[in-house]
């Protein structure tokens, strides 16, 4: 039989990336190859997101081109992994027939045995989910992922940069969200287990962690007798030598605490950025969500950060045509933009989620044509902000993090290519400089500015940065 030659294709948040990574640590620690090229692989992954419809049916799309190919490579392996596979198990083949390995995202670490099964035609297909909502029948999921994710090495899609999970799960139960069901309730990995995983990722070279959870503010870690907050193992972490860069996502806002927010003021390693879904601006909308806060609950906690430090960028995620949103509600979020002045807003349309209580108890009555309007409206006014905010930075020298080639890289002439970093806010800025920079940190001067991108030159000489 060929050796096993695995692509992987990554959709939705940070934690599908992380996910990637560990699927290719475990893989490639069974004797698997991992290739950039999928012409070249006999088995594909694709970790996906179920989170959206629109999401959903990208990944649908996408298996199902691979139809002739299947019929001429007959032994191709094709592995589900992820939310959608812990959300529609062995009934995927009844969309998309060609799946052989439906692998859900806390038992990633059995992957090289379910690939062995499907290439064997043991199953069909191979299933391995995730128990729903039981603590304790994750601890053994967790341990075996623990395990792959305190061994993988830094190398990642951003040399120097490196997430680390601090919690799986969710007990949220937002009325639009499937992630309670499909990542199962939360666990909080134990604050040694991450401290020594972050002092071995700094030690290969990463200058900037990243601490991942679904809300990430709610960690409560166990050592001992004493339970770790957010804030506890922030400062901790910070302390790890050669680290740079800290910053920790995605937040909720019912539990951003004021000691959470004092580690802005008081721990510099900290970056100035807080990306903190508010959803809607409209006090009825967010209760029918179940987001447990009102508008001015939302925006007193952003005014809370910036009092603590005022140049945090604060970043937000919107859903547009919730059930039952009416025009007055949505003016109420264009107002809550208005006044929050975001540096980002991901705004996305309302699609209904199987399993979620928004889906099971609330009418979707905001005809598609409005919610398209309502989306464009509020994404046209997050991009003035963003544009009006931008501007203020050009000829300003800052220090940014370079992620590595940006995509038009190669596409203009000259003797560099384009970079991509961010700045300490998490703000896009790209520029001409040699490849090698890949990882490191340096000081540009801001020559031009669009809504979502900094446009930059090398500075000649060192100086102090931050946006």
């Amino acid at each position: 039989m060929e050796p096993v030659r695995v692509h992987i294709t990554t959709y939705g948040c940070q934690m599908n990336r992380l996910d990637a990574e560990l699927v290719a640590q475990r893989l490639r620690t069974s004797g698997a190859r991992v290739v950039d090229d999928s012409a070249g692989a006999n088995v594909l992954l694709f970790v996906t997101c179920s989170v959206r419809a629109h999401a959903e049916n990208r990944v649908f799309s996408n298996i199902g081109a691979l139809a002739a190919r299947k019929r001429r490579q007959p032994d191709l392996v094709i592995g589900l992994l992820g939310c959608m596979a812990q959300q529609y198990g062995g009934r995927i083949r009844s969309r998309v027939p060609l799946v052989d390995v439906v692998c859900a995202p806390g038992r990633l670490a059995e992957l090289p045995d379910l690939i062995e099964a499907a290439r064997t035609k043991q199953a069909s297909p191979v299933v391995a989910l995730d128990p729903p909502r039981d603590a304790d029948a994750f601890a053994a999921a967790d341990a075996a992922l623990d395990e792959v994710e305190t061994c993988r090495p830094l190398g990642g899609p951003s040399p120097g940069h490196a997430f680390v999970t601090v919690m799986r799960g969710c007990d949220n139960f937002c009325a639009y969200c499937v992630v309670p069901n499909v990542r199962g309730p939360e666990r909080s990995r134990p604050p040694g287990v991450v401290l020594e995983e972050v002092r071995r990722l700094v030690g290969q070279g990463a200058r900037q962690i990243t601490l991942l959870g679904q809300a990430v503010n709610k960690y409560a870690g166990r050592e001992g007798p004493r339970t770790w907050d957010l804030a506890d193992l922030i400062e901790k972490v910070a302390e790890t030598p050669n680290l740079a860069r800290l910053a920790f996502i995605t937040s909720h806002p019912r539990a951003m605490t004021e000691r959470l927010i004092r580690v802005f003021r008081d721990v510099p390693a900290v970056c100035p950025y807080l990306h903190m879904p508010a959803q809607s601006g409209s006090d009825a909308v967010l209760a029918r969500m179940n987001r447990g806060y009102t508008h001015r609950q939302y925006a007193d906690r952003v005014a809370m950060v910036r009092a603590s430090r005022p140049e945090v960028a604060v970043a937000s995620d919107f859903i547009v045509g919730f059930p039952g949103e009416t025009p007055r509600d949505f003016e109420a979020t264009m107002d809550l933009v208005r006044r929050m002045r975001f540096s980002q807003a991901f705004v996305f349309k309302y699609s209904p989620r199987p399993g979620t209580f928004a889906a099971e108890h609330y009418a979707d009555d905001v005809p598609m044509s409005e919610k398209r309007r309502r989306n464009q409206a509020l994404l046209d006014l997050v991009q003035e902000i963003c544009g009006e905010d931008n501007r203020r930075f050009v000829g300003r020298r800052m220090t940014v993090f370079v992620e590595g080639p940006s995509p038009r890289a190669g596409k203009d002439p000259g003797p560099f290519p384009q970079l991509r970093g961010r700045t300490p806010g998490n703000r896009i800025v790209v520029f001409d400089g040699p490849a090698g920079l890949a990882g490191t940190e340096v000081d540009v001067e801001v020559t031009d500015s669009s809504p979502l991108t900094l446009f930059a030159r090398l500075a000649e000489a060192v100086c102090p940065g931050g946006a």
